[in-house]
């Protein structure tokens, strides 16, 4: 199939992601959302399996197995009325964990949320509830990060609350929201327009890491070992150098596990293919370290991945290579790419 010039593949993409934008996802009540991707991929004719905290579609097509997860962070009403930071609320009160947060994760939610909009929402249907604003984020005395909303009236416990912006199109070439992760979904829904091959894997509750189990709870009984996994996600990075030059984001490794050799090097040829500089995240990182060391900084982690997990999880049986487009601002309601690096993505995605 013949594919479009790259502005209106651009559009296609920003269209896509802007409606995705609309539903709410925040991590651990993903319901509404993955119903809506069942019911928008089945429009192309195909027949999604709805799972839980899973949305798989086969093209009937040979190809890789590609997986984006489709959560996104947010709050939860507490039992005492309080709205959580759903990353800390969703790992203690559903799994367990005891996992209290830091003064340091409180201010980050702080910086990035403070004066944001948001809205609470039926968790399995999505209705809208109510609206508010977030006035501040600070860790309480229980270990809870405790977002402050002016506006909300009093919520049932278990109520989510999902940020409301939409995409922003008129940053100087950017293209900035809550991408983190509709934007890869918004990816794989336009390349299976133009004929992708494979299946596709939608998860959920990446944010607190349980995606990887969730995928592999169904390729254990559904797949035999795969190798050619291809996870797409954003990649932040520090300035807009990556993303304005439209680079397509690999790795061969993250701190969890070395990836396929195989699998890196075929969509890097892909990536070779659609015309984008490609950046290896791991030697990136790498070779800043080598200048921190330089000048007497701590070093930088190399990043955990979903195919990380996937691959530690599985001790190798399921691998493959991560295909990510280059952000700034990561987890924030203004994460900000380019349409470059979003059309660089999908011919990347289409010639793997």
């Amino acid at each position: 199939m013949v594919l479009p010039g790259e502005q209106d593949l651009a559009a296609r993409i920003l269209a896509k992601t802007n409606e995705y934008l609309d539903f709410p996802s925040v991590v651990g009540h993903e319901t509404p959302f993955l119903d809506h991707l069942a019911r928008d991929f089945s429009g192309l004719g195909l027949a999604p399996e709805r799972r839980p905290n899973l949305c798989v579609m086969d093209t009937g097509r040979e190809g890789p197995v590609f997986i984006a997860h489709v959560d996104r962070h947010g709050a939860v009403i507490a039992a005492d009325g309080a709205a959580i930071y759903a990353a800390n609320a969703v790992k203690n009160e559903k799994y367990g964990e005891d996992a209290p947060a830091s003064e340091v994760l409180a201010g980050r939610v702080n910086e990035r949320y403070a004066g944001e909009e948001v809205f609470a929402y039926d968790r399995k249907t999505g209705g809208r509830l109510a609206y508010g604003d977030v006035a501040s984020a600070s860790l309480d005395g229980e270990g809870r990060i405790v977002l402050t909303v002016r506006g909300l009236p009093p919520l049932q416990p278990g109520t989510p609350l999902s940020f409301a912006r939409a995409l922003d199109r008129s940053a100087n070439g950017r293209v900035s929201g809550q991408l983190d992760n509709p934007v890869s979904v918004a990816v794989l829904r336009v390349a299976a327009e133009f004929g992708l091959g494979g299946i596709i894997v939608l998860t959920a509750e990446e944010e607190i890491g349980r995606s990887a189990g969730h995928f592999l709870s169904w390729a254990n009984g559904a797949l035999r070992s795969r190798k050619d996994l291809v996870v797409l996600d954003t990649s932040p990075f520090e300035d807009s150098a990556a993303m304005l030059a439209g680079a397509v984001i690999l790795r061969r490794r993250d701190a969890s596990a070395s990836f396929s050799e195989t699998m890196v090097a075929r969509v890097e040829r892909a990536a070779a293919a659609s015309g984008a500089p490609v950046i290896f995240k791991d030697a990136f990182i790498e070779a800043e370290n080598a200048a921190r060391a330089r000048r007497g900084q701590p070093s930088k982690g190399v990043g955990l991945t979903e195919l990380g997990k996937i691959t530690a999880l599985s001790r190798g049986a399921f691998t493959g290579a991560t295909l990510q487009v280059p952000t700034v601002n990561y987890h924030s309601n203004q994460e900000s790419t380019s349409p470059r690096a979003l059309v660089a993505m999908l011919k990347a995605t289409l010639a793997v």
